[in-house]
């Protein structure tokens, strides 16, 4: 199994250190950089690239970093956990949570997926929604002859843009949008949502990015997903 590393600012003076420490339920390799007031920025540029070395060697390839770490993009070996994929992933579960925040219980709650073309993970999400929504409206190029399709198999009725929709789940910047907007993508909002999972202890600076390494080694599954809003 990979390993994964984690990079810590700490604001006070202190000496290098690698440790393995558990975020939650996930094991990390920690490495803390020491930035005490009036540090000079080669010192700490020096003691980033201290970090990353030491986290490489130990075989990390990823590594998570707080929601405030303010380095991110001067990382050149590790690559920062995304949990959009596992948004992506995980759309429809986002969407019915959507809809409960709207106060639209999903059997007669209407959820639009936007796209600026069909991807399999609009078409996932789509299939299992079907079962679940009254409604559901495909805005994407070629999304009508999809829709279509998916009443041809579920028996939803198709729903055309004027109609509207309770919750819209966006893949891409482009398209409609109605209600309460998901933001699948880069730059995107989870439109004041959260992911978050039953019984599971998640550390709060880097919940999304445990949740999703988690979710990425099975270790947890789509029926143990909830939604909370934040």
């Amino acid at each position: 199994m990979d390993v994964v590393g984690q990079i810590e600012l700490r604001r006070e003076k202190g000496r290098f250190r690698l440790e393995e420490v558990w975020l939650g339920p996930l094991a990390v390799m920690r490495a803390a950089v020491y930035e005490p007031e009036g540090l000079v920025p080669w010192r700490l540029a020096r003691r980033l690239r201290r970090a990353e070395r030491a986290l490489a060697r130990a075989g990390a390839g990823r590594v998570v970093l707080g929601r405030d770490f303010p380095y991110g993009d001067r990382l050149a070996l590790l690559r920062p956990v995304d949990p959009l994929p596992f948004w992506r992933g995980c759309a429809d579960v986002l969407a019915l949570g959507a809809l409960e925040a709207e106060g639209a219980p999903p059997s007669r709650g209407r959820a639009a997926l936007s796209a600026p073309r069909l991807c399999p993970e609009l078409e996932r999400a789509a299939e299992r929604l079907c079962p679940r929504v009254r409604g559901l409206l495909i805005d994407a190029p070629g999304g009508e002859d999809y829709a279509r399709y998916l009443q041809a198999k579920f028996g939803l009725p198709v729903t055309p843009p004027a109609a509207g929709a309770d919750v819209t789940v966006a893949f891409g910047s482009g398209g409609g949008r109605w209600g309460r907007r998901v933001e699948l993508y880069e730059g995107g909002m989870l439109g004041g949502l959260t992911l978050t999972a039953e019984g599971v202890e998640l550390p709060p600076d880097c919940e999304q990015q445990v949740l999703a390494l988690l979710w990425e080694r099975g270790e947890v599954g789509r029926g143990e997903l909830r939604v909370r809003r934040e």
